[in-house]
């Protein structure tokens, strides 16, 4: 099983490369950086720098989206830090969380996601393509980047299936049957389009925190905690919520700050603590428990297919115990 973190450059550069450097010296595969500019220093600065402090990891943003660049500069700047690092870029797209909140935007539809992966499949090429209805030439220094897939919806699985080189999945320990069927779609998909469903990579992303007890991970967790509350806006998520917090998650999508998007104690925090969120946000897309805890769900997403679990960092208040404790949990498998 390979190990990855997701890290943001915040208010400490020392911090961000403290935590990069750590996972790199721990032995992890995966080091990613989170697209949120109202609220962090800049993507690819920032992948940059984590190029320089872990030589050896694969490199991508998670996640990237629309609207936010234009594709060619999308594949100008991946290009560069693929050419810095010898090869270990990756893309991770989706259609827009933080990102496109904090523009006034919605996410992309599957439709525009759609352009926008022709869009940079035909740069990453070195082909001229077609980009808001206008001829766009491809960057002089052109590199094949994978693109990984953030799919949550059917569509959105079926998409990743059909087009991308990975896709990435959102799961936590509580909800692991949930995890294999969005595989199986997935593969399903790539089969229906003629390709080869189990070549399609999996990352899992897990807003993850080690320590001896449940409730003392999920202190370190709320920043994130809270994010699941704001992945619940599409007509098929908001149906499943059950009629009690209907209207809570409703008010956390009008009154959420994308500028302290997983800010530590910030005000998105005490918006869910205030709206009573907190116990059932935290049953989605959370590991918080001990090493062997971890061990054992590490198993049980390989068996499942999975190449690669990410632990997102950004928002949590002791990154480098989980980043330890992830290695002694894949080193006791």
């Amino acid at each position: 099983m390979k190990l990855g973190i997701c890290s943001m450059w915040g208010q400490s550069l020392d911090a961000f490369r403290d935590e990069v450097r750590l996972a790199s010296d721990l032995g992890f595969d995966l080091v990613t950086v989170g697209d949120s500019p109202a609220g962090w220093h800049e993507l690819y600065v920032s992948l940059t720098l984590a190029a320089l402090e872990a030589p050896r990891a694969t490199l991508a943003p998670l996640v990237t989206s629309p609207f936010m660049r234009h594709p060619l500069v999308t594949a100008a700047a991946l290009g560069s830090i693929d050419d810095l690092s010898g090869g270990r870029v990756a893309l991770g797209l989706a259609t827009g969380g933080s990102t496109v909140l904090a523009i006034g935007r919605p996410p992309a539809t599957q439709v525009e996601i759609r352009a926008e992966f022709d869009a940079l499949r035909g740069l990453f090429a070195g082909q001229a393509v077609e980009s808001g209805g206008a001829q766009v030439k491809p960057p002089r220094f052109t590199r094949p980047i994978p693109i990984y897939y953030s799919a949550f919806g059917p569509k959105a699985l079926a998409l990743a299936g059909e087009r991308a080189d990975g896709v990435i999945l959102f799961a936590g320990e509580r909800h692991l049957d949930g995890l294999r069927e969005r595989i199986a779609t997935v593969r399903q998909a790539a089969a229906a389009a003629g390709r080869d469903g189990d070549g399609i990579d999996v990352w899992v992303v897990s807003f993850a925190s080690i320590r001896d007890s449940r409730a003392e991970a999920i202190e370190d967790l709320k920043s994130f905690i809270v994010v699941n509350g704001m992945a619940m806006r599409t007509p098929e998520a908001m149906a499943r919520i059950p009629s009690q917090f209907r209207g809570k998650i409703e008010e956390l999508h009008a009154r959420y700050d994308p500028t302290e998007h997983v800010v530590v104690g910030g005000r998105n925090v005490a918006l869910m603590e205030e709206l009573g969120l907190t116990e059932y946000l935290a049953e989605f897309d959370t590991f918080a428990g001990p090493v062997e805890s971890a061990t054992t769900m590490l198993r049980d997403l390989e068996a499942m297919g999975v190449s690669t679990f990410i632990a997102a960092l950004p928002g949590h208040a002791a990154p480098q115990e989980t980043i330890r404790g992830l290695a002694k949990a894949r080193s006791a498998m």
